[in-house]
């Protein structure tokens, strides 16, 4: 079981209660019954997302859960307004969306190449991203803690909302974009980064100002998406010093 996973009841109850702001998800098993009752009434009066889960599920992630568990935040949750005005006096005036990226892995390794570059911020989607946990801070070599994440119900609206606030938003795509070595970049900006499998989603990509691309005259077109990330944000930060 991963470590950002706290079991049992009563230490539930007791971080809905106390610190509510660090719970990520709960999963509860199902039918809810009892004591449970209480978890999925404190998650909807809080806000936090909960799941009915079966207890095989649960004995998968961990023994002795009493049919509930809280998934926990390694870091904060910012609100994207916040890195968006942070953005704009930051020594790398550059926020990371990244849309339904899933590695672990991916998410540390990209939080990592923020920090080092004087990043502002990274925002993803609360569903179907990867967990900020003790898996992708590993891979961050502690840097996560600093990286300054917002997790959104809507990442469509968090674009537009950075497009009110004056960042121009860059969407990196395989084919059709510009060569991002050639891009002239405007700053503050956002670089929105798709997930593993099926890159930007459509009404995602509508949001961006501009789509970019990395030239691949090798003909291997398999960067994943943390080295791609590290290539077009060092792209980025050269334009802004030149």
């Amino acid at each position: 079981m991963e470590s950002s996973y706290i079991p049992g009841r009563k230490p539930v109850l007791e971080l809905l209660d106390l610190s509510p702001e660090r719970v990520d998800l709960v999963l509860i098993r199902k039918p809810v019954r009892g004591e449970l009752g209480q978890i999925v009434e404190n998650c909807r009066n809080s806000g936090i997302r909960f799941r009915l889960v079966s207890d095989r599920e649960l004995d998968s992630l961990a023994r002795g859960h009493q049919g509930v568990m809280a998934r926990i935040r390694a870091v904060s949750n910012i609100l994207p307004e916040d890195i968006f005005s942070r953005a704009k006096s930051s020594p790398f005036p550059v926020v990371l969306a990244l849309d339904q990226v899933q590695d672990a892995g991916n998410l540390g390794t990209l939080a990592r190449t923020m920090v080092c570059l004087g990043g502002m911020g990274i925002i993803t989607p609360r569903d179907r991203s990867a967990h900020p946990g003790t898996g992708a801070m590993k891979s961050s070599a502690g840097t996560l803690v600093r990286a300054n994440m917002s997790q959104v119900t809507n990442m469509a609206r968090t674009l537009d909302r950075a497009r009110d606030e004056g960042l121009w938003v860059y969407g990196a795509v395989l084919q059709q974009g510009d060569d991002v070595f050639r891009t002239e970049f405007n700053f503050p900006a956002v670089l929105v980064l798709g997930g593993e499998e099926k890159g930007i989603r459509p009404n995602v990509l509508k949001r961006c100002h501009q789509k970019v691309q990395i030239p691949m005259p090798g003909g291997f077109d398999s960067l994943n998406v943390a080295q791609a990330g590290a290539i077009i944000l060092g792209q980025m930060l050269r334009k802004l010093h030149d």
